[in-house]
């Protein structure tokens, strides 16, 4: 899923991608509906990338298996299904959230649609509120057998079943406003759900029952990211970071880095955090602390991931750039020819992204 798991660390222990330089392994030029910013997933040898529909690809060569237009515009989040003999894909869009087929359903022939293609549909958005949001298709999170998403145009988050998209709970922020807030994507570890919502608020909800157990108001504006890891929950802000207690909500640090960031994620791997301050600078820092462990030139806003000692970050949408984690040495640049260019996925020694009206992959330059 989106930032690869449940707590949103974005990071793969078990991958690794390529150390040194890219070049493309292969591209796929899509359909000419086909438009993505959405990070791809991978579920064995089949990458699944949205954009204004679903689009199902051979890992190895980039060959199309399937295409299912709709109004999906999330990265999926692969839900698994003990009704069925495929995983369900949760997919969202200004319309809610939707359970795809991971298997495409039966082809009708002439048309990128397909019989069962869709499941389920989440919850009814009602009457949408005016909002102002900074991302409409915050993209949902699996976890065990159930999603859990906002719901655009609404002041809630909601629970639904993998199988049927039955909702389980309902938790509705700010319920008086006329104006819509905007969530973040959730963050789950355990038996909490995690989730920032713009402009100051950070709250912790009950998996079971959505019962709230704390909320926490910021001075500065937030950031929309949360990472559930042991230390504590890593709440990013328009500024800095800081470091809360899973318990209460209580901050263990807090970090000012001058920034100006609206957008984009922190990952957490093995003790160190990643993220860029929205201007000028990519920093990991000590997870336990907060301390600098080294910093690097980098611009504007991005969602990092982790894996095989590399970190990958884009920058500004155009550039792929690749740092040693270690010591934030810049490895490898790489721009494509056209953009954006989404946030990377690992896998098998390569990277897999979405690029506007095609995807493609990444392997070691020579």
């Amino acid at each position: 899923m989106s930032r690869y798991d449940p707590a949103g660390t974005g990071y793969n222990p078990e991958a690794s991608g390529p150390t040194d330089d890219v070049r493309v392994a292969w591209s796929h030029e899509s359909t000419g509906w086909f438009r993505g910013a959405a990070a791809p997933i991978r579920l064995g040898n089949t990458l699944y990338a949205v954009g204004d529909g679903l689009l199902a690809l051979e890992v190895a060569d980039g060959e199309r298996l399937f295409a299912r237009r709709g109004p999906y515009t999330s990265s999926p989040a692969r839900a698994r299904s003990a009704s069925y003999r495929t995983d369900a894909l949760a997919v969202a869009g200004t319309g809610g959230v939707d359970g795809l087929n991971a298997g495409g359903g039966i082809d009708v022939p002439g048309v990128d649609r397909a019989i069962g293609q869709r499941r389920w549909r989440g919850p009814e958005r009602g009457s949408p509120r005016p909002t102002i949001e900074h991302d409409p298709t915050v993209s949902p999170v699996a976890a065990d057998d159930a999603v859990y998403a906002p719901i655009y145009g609404t002041n809630s988050i909601v629970a639904l079943d993998a199988d049927s998209g039955a909702q389980r709970w309902r938790a509705t922020h700010h319920e008086d406003d006329v104006v819509s807030v905007s969530f973040g994507r959730p963050a789950v570890r355990d038996g909490t759900l995690y989730v920032a919502n713009w402009p100051h608020q950070v709250t912790a909800y009950a998996r079971e029952d959505g019962t709230q157990r704390w909320q926490r108001e910021f001075d500065a504006q937030m950031q929309l990211s949360t990472t559930a890891t042991d230390a504590g929950v890593v709440v990013t802000t328009r500024h800095g970071v800081a470091l809360l207690d899973p318990d209460d909500g209580g901050p263990i640090w807090r970090r000012d880095l001058e920034g100006n960031a609206t957008d984009g994620d922190a990952a957490v791997a093995e003790g160190t955090i990643f993220l860029s301050d929205g201007l000028e600078t990519f920093y990991a820092l000590d997870l336990e602390t907060g301390d600098e462990l080294w910093s690097a030139p980098f611009e504007g806003e991005t969602e990092p991931v982790v894996a095989g000692g590399m970190v990958y970050a884009v920058e500004d949408d155009l550039f792929l750039v690749g740092f040693d984690a270690e010591t934030g040495t810049e490895r490898f640049r790489y721009q494509p020819t056209e953009a954006p260019l989404s946030p990377p996925i690992v896998g098998d020694g390569r990277l897999y992204h979405v690029n506007r009206g095609r995807v493609i992959a990444l392997e070691e330059g020579e």
